[in-house]
């Protein structure tokens, strides 16, 4: 798979060296300071199509027209990844506010309103997407636990999920040896409250590994996935996207 992976906050080192990614995911990873930034590059990548097709019901035919977005003439990508999603919001929230001590109300109204243009955009690309975040637990005093919800801005983490088919939440165990092992979690429960496997193939709890995620896709012919990873500095978030290109997934 050709992967254009996304540092926005300097985490690549778990993945090894620059010349590292590049031989691993065939293109050079992008680093960004500026939101604006990034919006161009996907302005540079892909861009919007209004299709128009018919559609046959029974003897009658229906006309439709939806936008899409494609990739631009000359563009081979198979997989984007973002990491992570949590510091990209970070940045866009830093030019917004301009170096003043806090956001007015309306800005945080607009960083609601523009989260969801991404995540909207990031659902609708023609390539599977990666998008990692940090866990923010949240105490829920009803029932005594502390749930996990993705650290974004804003009251987009209750429904962020909504937007991918895979939503995994990372956690590290050790075995008898001391081995740690880097799983995922793919069960919805009241701790991992937006875990979701929309193939309904997965485990409730596996090894990290993008392998089985993208033989699932080839399986149900979706063309593509998004995945939302949620986890906590250290437990497997980037590491794993070693194994995007495992043997039998180029």
């Amino acid at each position: 798979m050709k992967v254009l992976y996304l540092d926005f906050e300097q985490g690549y080192k778990s993945l090894g060296s620059p010349d590292d990614i590049k031989n691993s995911f065939g293109y050079p990873m992008l680093q960004f300071d500026k939101y604006s930034d990034f919006k161009k590059l996907l302005g540079s990548l892909f861009e919007r199509k209004t299709i128009q097709e018919e559609v046959q019901i029974g003897a009658i035919k229906v006309p439709q027209e939806s936008t899409k977005w494609v990739r631009k003439d000359g563009v081979d990508l198979d997989c984007i990844v973002l990491d992570t999603g949590t510091e990209l919001v970070k940045k866009y929230q830093r030019e917004i506010q301009g170096g003043k001590d806090k956001l007015t109300i309306q800005q945080w109204g607009q960083i609601k309103n523009q989260l969801d243009i991404l995540m909207n955009v990031v659902n609708q690309l023609p390539c599977s997407v990666i998008v990692n975040v940090h866990a923010k637990p949240m105490r829920d005093e009803e029932l005594g636990i502390q749930k996990l919800y993705p650290a974004v801005e804003g009251s987009t983490k209750e429904d962020v999920g909504k937007w991918f088919d895979f939503v995994l939440y990372t956690k590290v165990d050790k075995d008898k040896t001391g081995k740690r092992n880097y799983i995922w979690v793919t069960g919805r429960d009241e701790r991992y409250c937006h875990a979701k496997d929309r193939s309904q193939s997965l485990k409730t709890e596996m090894l990290q590994d993008y392998s089985e995620i993208f033989n699932v896709v080839k399986q149900k012919q979706w063309g593509n996935a998004k995945v939302l990873c949620i986890g906590d500095p250290g437990s497997g978030k980037t590491l794993s996207l070693k194994s995007i290109n495992k043997e039998g997934n180029k």
